[in-house]
């Protein structure tokens, strides 16, 4: 198959720092996000869902947009996906529908409606390498049962919380109906790295600037290297600290940087 980049946002708010449930680093402004969309279409691409890249394997140039958390903001950036002809995947905990600054069921149905994705992150937000084969079985039975059942449409696509994925993921999620799964791992889908229901993304931060998103629209060689690189890095810090460690350690340095 022909290589295609994945995007991963989280929450797209007007004030990252004002707006509730919002980590600053993975935010990206709203306005922002309608610059991506317009970049995205300069670059001859339409933003679409992994689900639509899927059902549509030969369809025109395609750049796959996904959300993760179901913070309420995404209900706005799927009304803008919407409104430029495009779409996406959302990847929702059930156990946080509904509460506090996350969406609502009415508004993931009306996503729905829309033509958006609503796919499962778990049925909480707990990394899946702190929890025995059978929490990481329920997670995403559990998750997929519930979804399923609110908005009357098919789950089969998964994306490990803090892209923490346990041994046995795949075959997990196989044997539970799941397609593929969307990973945290730097890449493009189709380079032929990763398991065979990988999906790797490119995670969009609040610092990620237009010059650097058009090279990953563009899947520019250099970037990419340096990207996995990257990506690597950190990957093997998790390893070495432990989620737990690794967390309090990224927190006390972006609260550092925001001095």
């Amino acid at each position: 198959m022909a290589t295609h980049t994945v995007l991963m946002y989280h929450a797209i708010p007007d004030d990252a720092r004002a707006e509730a449930g919002v980590d600053p680093h993975y935010s990206v402004l709203r306005s922002q996000f309608a610059a991506h969309l317009q970049l995205i279409a300069e670059c001859g691409a339409r933003a679409a869902s992994v689900r639509a890249m899927l059902d549509n394997p030969t369809g025109s140039r395609l750049v796959g947009v996904t959300f993760d958390d179901g913070h309420r903001s995404n209900h706005t950036a799927a009304a803008m996906l919407r409104d430029a002809g495009g779409s996406a995947d959302f990847f929702v905990n059930p156990s946080t529908v509904g509460t506090g600054h996350f969406c609502s069921w009415a508004q993931l149905r009306e996503m729905a409606g829309w033509g958006m994705s609503i796919q499962s992150h778990g049925q909480n937000h707990r990394f899946l390498n702190d929890l025995r084969p059978d929490e990481v079985e329920m997670e995403l039975a559990r998750s997929k049962e519930i979804i399923e059942q609110e908005l009357g449409r098919a789950v089969t696509l998964f994306a490990p919380p803090g892209g923490r994925q346990s041994p046995d993921l795949e075959a997990v999620a196989r044997r539970l109906g799941y397609e593929r799964i969307c990973s945290s791992r730097v890449g493009l889908w189709g380079d032929g790295a990763g398991g065979p229901l990988e999906v790797p993304r490119l995670a969009v931060l609040m610092q990620t600037g237009l010059p650097q998103l058009r090279r990953w629209v563009t899947q520019a060689p250099l970037e990419m290297v340096w990207q996995r690189g990257r990506y690597n890095a950190l990957r093997q810090a998790k390893r070495l600290l432990g989620n737990g460690a690794y967390v309090r350690l990224r927190g006390a340095l972006l609260r550092d940087a925001a001095r």
